[in-house]
């Protein structure tokens, strides 16, 4: 079966507002994407004051100006092995759980980033827009990036004639309700995604060369990873704002979506606006209502553990590949229970392999599952009450 994927362009702008164009592509996997490149700006790089405090997770992340190596499509596929619907919102625990899991396999393959983690039937209950900044102010945190302090009636209004319209959202207004001058802002547009993990997955995993961005030919090209840099976007700074003479910076956004409304299934938009001046008067759920409602560690209770500590592989004495390492130096305030080892066949594209329970301080692993004389590649996570904490270096061996 085709599946129709559509994704617009990523529209980022300073003073100017641009419409965005929209180009066609076929890709080699079952979707047909749609995709345009990011307008140029003069987007600000600064710290952002945001309201609303951050989980703040340890990583090596990629962070803008910085992206990934390299685009990864999703494994599992959600868009083509039957646990997702397309013709309309699948917001189901079954096509949420597989799409959860690309993410997942998306974060620890190209950034050695642990797995989202939150209460996820309280994802479920939220409402499209409240998903959506709900999972951008995710990925930001996850990556030590200030939150996005909250939705606003004005933006998500924006948002929702961009959902309509299947178009990125266009802020036409040069302030935010209650007086604050916008000074840059960015928007993105995803249509046949199931869900709003689905556009998150293509905008921030699957957007650069080897993707479904058509307009991402070569590294180069100023339209890669353009939908991942606004997620991730600094659109006011501090130093903007008070050399103007303005309080601030704010930051928030509108989301928006329609059940049906893309000629690919459901239609989902995001702007993400920087403005200097006081916090908007029409602020309608803040990241520290979602925090609350997604039951969100703030450092009372254990958290997940560090990196496994001197990690190796060797060829085995017999058969295979043996992998030996020694638990975290931290546990995350709760005992660790196991690890999870990743492996592939060639560097940085490793996928989960195998979970295994182990509980002493020195652990170990015979792969004797490895082809005779080829290379593995393998990483290693700890795993405790909280879940898995992030990837090891990489380690390799040739297999007896």
């Amino acid at each position: 079966m085709l599946v129709r994927v559509g994704i617009s362009s990523a529209t980022l702008v300073g003073s100017a507002v641009v419409a965005p164009t929209v180009v066609s592509a076929r890709v080699t996997m079952t979707a047909v994407v749609t995709m345009s490149a990011p307008t140029s700006s003069t987007q600000q790089r600064g710290a952002v004051g945001a309201h609303a405090g951050g989980v703040h997770r340890s990583s090596a992340a990629d962070v803008p100006p910085q992206n990934p190596s390299s685009s990864l499509a999703p494994n599992p596929n959600f868009t083509d092995d039957g646990n997702c619907g397309f013709s309309a919102l699948d917001n189901s625990t079954k096509c949420t759980n597989d799409v959860a899991q690309a993410v997942k396999n998306g974060r620890a393959v190209l950034e050695s980033m642990a797995p989202l983690s939150f209460d996820m039937s309280a994802f479920e209950a939220m409402t499209v827009p409240e998903q959506l900044f709900v999972i951008a102010d995710e990925e930001r945190t996850d990556r030590s990036l200030p939150p996005i302090s909250g939705l606003t009636t004005q933006l998500d209004t924006v948002a929702q004639t961009g959902a309509a319209d299947n178009a990125d959202p266009s802020l036409s207004s040069s302030t935010l309700t209650g007086g604050a001058s916008v000074l840059s802002w960015g928007s993105n547009w995803a249509g046949g995604t199931s869900n709003a993990l689905g556009s998150d997955y293509y905008w921030m995993y699957d957007d650069g060369t080897s993707s479904p961005n058509a307009e991402c030919s070569t590294p180069s090209v100023p339209a890669c990873w353009g939908h991942r840099d606004n997620v991730l976007g600094t659109f006011a700074s501090s130093s903007t704002c008070y050399a103007s003479g303005s309080s601030g910076p704010e930051q928030y956004m509108g989301a928006g979506d329609t059940a049906t409304g893309s000629s690919s299934g459901p239609s989902f938009a995001e702007i993400i606006v920087g403005a200097c001046g006081p916090a908007p008067t029409d602020v309608v759920f803040t990241w520290a209502q979602a925090q609350q409602l997604l039951g969100a560690n703030t450092g009372g209770g254990p958290t997940a553990p560090g990196v496994p500590q001197n990690v190796t592989a060797v060829s085995a004495s017999n058969r295979g590949v043996t992998l030996s390492w020694q638990a975290p130096a931290d546990n995350g305030g709760a005992t660790i229970t196991g690890y999870e080892i990743f492996r592939a066949r060639t560097s940085s594209t490793e996928t989960l392999y195998k979970t295994m329970t182990c509980t002493s301080s020195t652990c170990s692993f015979s792969n004797k599952q490895a082809r005779r004389k080829a290379i593995f590649f393998y990483k290693i996570a700890a795993v405790n009450s909280v879940g898995p904490g992030p990837l090891s270096s990489e380690v390799s061996a040739q297999a007896r």
